[in-house]
């Protein structure tokens, strides 16, 4: 993995170039699944927090845990980003979920246990040359009113109240700390 200065990427009138001045032209995909799940992607049959509790009703809080940790970690592993890297694609979107990194009976309190998995994803990509936009996908209050923001009452209450704005905007500053100086970051998506 090259982590120098030279990966980082900024744009250049209309181009996308990297710090030698030389255009980039990002190629890739959405990583959709992992740390925001999706019906369409994953195959249950609701939003992704009703089938995660359907699951710990199920499971127990243990092995739900369990069973959430090992497909975190094996979700998307190196031989994924090697064969990405192989495609000749150079860029991989990542869907996030907040709920992942908050609790919306503990707001604002950020799990950090949760950023293993992200840095697990951007670091793979790192090691063959991939960039990663993080794509927070699903907002508190749910942004719109459909499944894939992990909305289960199909009112778009991000809009209504300035709490789930705020928590947003909390969330956001944490990831971009986090990330800032990582040139394997090459934007944030919302």
């Amino acid at each position: 993995m090259s982590s120098t200065n030279e990966n980082f990427l900024k744009v250049s009138g209309d181009q996308i170039v990297d710090q030698k001045g030389d255009t980039i032209l990002l190629r890739g995909f959405g990583l959709g699944g992992m740390l925001h799940m999706e019906n369409f992607i994953d195959g249950y049959s609701a939003n992704e927090e009703a089938m995660r509790e359907g699951l710990r009703n199920v499971l127990g809080k243990e092995k739900y845990d369990l069973y959430f940790d090992t497909f975190l970690k094996n979700y998307f592993t190196e031989p994924d980003a090697a064969y990405i890297q192989s495609l000749g694609l150079n860029l991989v979107r990542i869907p996030i979920n907040y709920r992942l990194f908050e609790d919306d009976m503990n707001p604002r309190v950020i799990k950090e246990e949760a950023f293993a998995y992200l840095d697990t994803v951007i670091e793979l990509c790192a090691r063959h040359n991939i960039y990663t936009i993080i794509d927070l996908h699903a907002l508190p209050g749910a942004q719109n009113q459909h499944w894939h923001s992990d909305n289960p009452t199909h009112v778009a209450a991000f809009w209504l109240h300035k709490d789930f704005q705020d928590r947003v905007v909390n969330l956001w500053e944490v990831i971009a700390k986090r990330y800032k100086g990582n040139p394997w970051v090459a934007g944030y998506d919302l």
